[in-house]
C-alpha cells in the first residue's frame, strides 16, 4: 500500500540519493561528491525511520567519507 505522506518515505529517499551519489563518486572521484555522501550518511544515521542496521553502518562510515575529501584536496584546500 502506497501512501502520499512525504515524511514516511524520507529515509528511503535519502538512501536512494546516497546510492546515486556513491555511484557518481566511483566514476569521478570528485571530493565534493564525497562530502555529499558523508552528509547523506549522517542524515540517515540520525533519521528515526532508518532501519537500525543501516543507521549503524552510516554512522560508522560517515567520517570515512568526510575524510576522503581531505585526502583528495590539493595543498591549500582548493578543490578544482
Amino acid at each position: 500500500m502506497k501512501t502520499n505522506d512525504p515524511e514516511e518515505s524520507r529515509a528511503e529517499s535519502i538512501a536512494a540519493a546516497l546510492v546515486y551519489l556513491m555511484t557518481h563518486y566511483a566514476r569521478t572521484g570528485c571530493p565534493r561528491l564525497a562530502v555529499c555522501v558523508s552528509r547523506h550518511m549522517q542524515a540517515l544515521a540520525l533519521h528515526p525511520d532508518t532501519p537500525t542496521v543501516l543507521r549503524d553502518v552510516c554512522a560508522a562510515l560517515h567520517g570515512t567519507w568526510a575524510g576522503s575529501r581531505e585526502d583528495s584536496e590539493p595543498p591549500g584546500g582548493q578543490v578544482h
